[in-house]
């Protein structure tokens, strides 16, 4: 088993990734894959009333008991062999850092045991970032692409925060701190230039699959 979770901020370029990574010939070979979007890490909450840190705690446990279940698989059969490319790989879009982040104030500490729990599931880590001074002009481009109820979001979002560009800014910083933090093997990727291909090598490259 082989995972990777990418982190950033809106806009910084993750669905663009993701897409660049499953056209990536080393993706294709392999014969088990899986991603989970933020739709199962950290939107299936967005319909309750009360949004607690521990509401997004049960949420990723829901989605390691997925991986976890597939570990026990892989460790119960000789057909797995990691050299072989049989073993699942997985993709994280969004987890425990971006819930730490937004949805506990910052406190990584309240997640550190799902952090140690990834490293276990030899889950690495990439950081999506973008130049400061992009920032406006590429939430003003997903704005225009994204649903009705995430342009909802961002709105209340900003009536709340002011200026999201400025908020977006500091957001990207915190997650750059959190990465003192983490025991997952761990890169930063630049994405301002759009260059998916050339950040689907470089993230190959880390992740080794």
């Amino acid at each position: 088993m082989k995972g990777l979770l990418l982190e950033g901020i809106v806009a910084a370029g993750r669905s663009e990734i993701i897409r660049a990574l499953r056209d990536h010939a080393a993706w294709r070979r392999r014969e088990s894959t899986l991603i989970l979007n933020d739709l199962f890490t950290e939107r299936a909450n967005e319909h309750l009333r009360s949004l607690t840190p521990e509401s997004y705690r049960t949420l990723m446990l829901r989605n390691l008991r997925i991986l976890q279940a597939a570990k026990q698989i892989e460790s119960a059969s000789p057909l797995f062999d990691p050299d072989d490319r049989r073993d699942l790989c997985y993709v994280l879009d969004g987890f425990h850092i971006t819930n730490a982040i937004v949805h506990a104030d910052g406190e990584f500490e309240a997640f550190a045991d799902i952090d140690v729990e990834l490293e276990r599931l030899d889950c690495r880590l990439v950081l999506v970032m973008i130049n400061e001074k992009v920032v406006g002009s590429r939430i003003k481009d997903v704005y225009r692409r994204r649903d009705e109820r995430w342009r909802a979001y961002q709105e209340r979002l900003e009536s709340r925060v002011g200026d999201l560009s400025a908020y977006y800014v500091t957001l990207q910083h915190t997650y750059l701190d959190t990465l003192n933090k983490t025991a997952l093997k761990n890169i930063t990727i630049d994405t301002t230039d759009q260059d998916w291909r050339r950040c689907a090598e470089d993230i190959m490259r880390f992740w080794r699959i």
